[in-house]
């Protein structure tokens, strides 16, 4: 899919271009954008998993460590020695397993998803629906099954809105390329994950393109090599400094009679010229 516009005028998508080929209205510099839909099972998606990993993960183990400072604090070395024996880090696992086991499941009722994306000018947005919602699918997205009366209804059946992420392009501080997974990662701080843009093979280039338009100048960014713009090469200019060149002396100007010369010369009589 190539980059469209927007024309307020027909109220619908174009091709990008400076003026609309329906109604030949101007569409501006900056309509050109990038727009797309993909479906995704969220149990099946590695970034939902990440998404919970990256918060499971480090809470246990700063439990862990702050179990350890506690009976360290109390009864000394002994104290955590006996406990690493005793089999307390094999609880917390267990613990830890029956969680994911639990997210799992829930992530397996939460059913399919869409998600559109848009790459305009103004940053990567994201939104997120639910085809065909029912109150299974809401509950085990931690959500109250009164939303159902929100639902929209659209070509293929009702449409709930579930969510919508906004990232401006001076907030984005990394950018990390998925290709076999054809995703690309923004964050927003460097270290975690704002917009996780699944994209499709065909707009692949058109989202490059438009990052690369975006962030491929801005030294503070983390990018990619294959976003990222060269410099310019700026030719120096030489500039031709004068050269001082000394005034030639009486004798040596050429047309130019000196002094001497000048006295010593016979008088010109005015009557033999006449």
């Amino acid at each position: 899919m190539a980059l469209t516009a927007y024309c307020k005028k027909c109220a619908r998508e174009v091709d990008a271009g400076e003026i609309c080929p329906f109604c030949g209205s101007r569409l501006g510099k900056n309509a050109a954008h990038a727009a797309w839909c993909v479906e995704r099972t969220p149990v099946k998606d590695w970034m939902c998993w990440n998404a919970l990993m990256r918060v499971l993960l480090p809470a246990a183990l700063f439990i862990l460590l702050l179990v350890l400072a506690a009976e360290g604090v109390s009864g000394g070395v002994a104290a955590v020695e006996k406990m690493l024996v005793s089999g307390f880090p094999a609880v917390l696992l267990s613990l830890l397993g029956a969680i994911v086991l639990l997210v799992f499941a829930a992530l397996l009722l939460q059913g399919k998803e869409l998600a559109d994306f848009v790459a305009d000018n103004r940053g990567i947005h994201e939104i997120h629906y639910l085809p065909n919602p029912t109150p299974v699918k809401l509950i085990a997205r931690l959500r109250s099954p009164a939303q159902m009366r929100n639902a929209a209804q659209g070509s293929s059946g009702l449409v709930l809105k579930l969510s919508e992420k906004h990232l401006a392009w001076k907030d984005v501080a990394r950018v990390q390329l998925w290709p076999e997974k054809c995703m690309i990662l923004y964050y927003a701080p460097a270290w975690w994950v704002r917009i996780a843009a699944a994209c499709t093979p065909f707009i692949w280039d058109d989202v490059m393109s438009i990052t690369r338009e975006k962030l491929g100048k801005k030294r503070k960014v983390k990018l990619p090599s294959s976003l990222v713009i060269p410099a310019e090469q700026r030719t120096r200019r030489t500039v031709s400094r004068p050269r001082y060149t000394p005034d030639p002396g009486p004798e040596d100007s050429p047309g130019q009679m000196s002094m001497d010369t000048l006295f010593d010369a016979p008088p010109v009589d005015d009557t033999e010229q006449n």
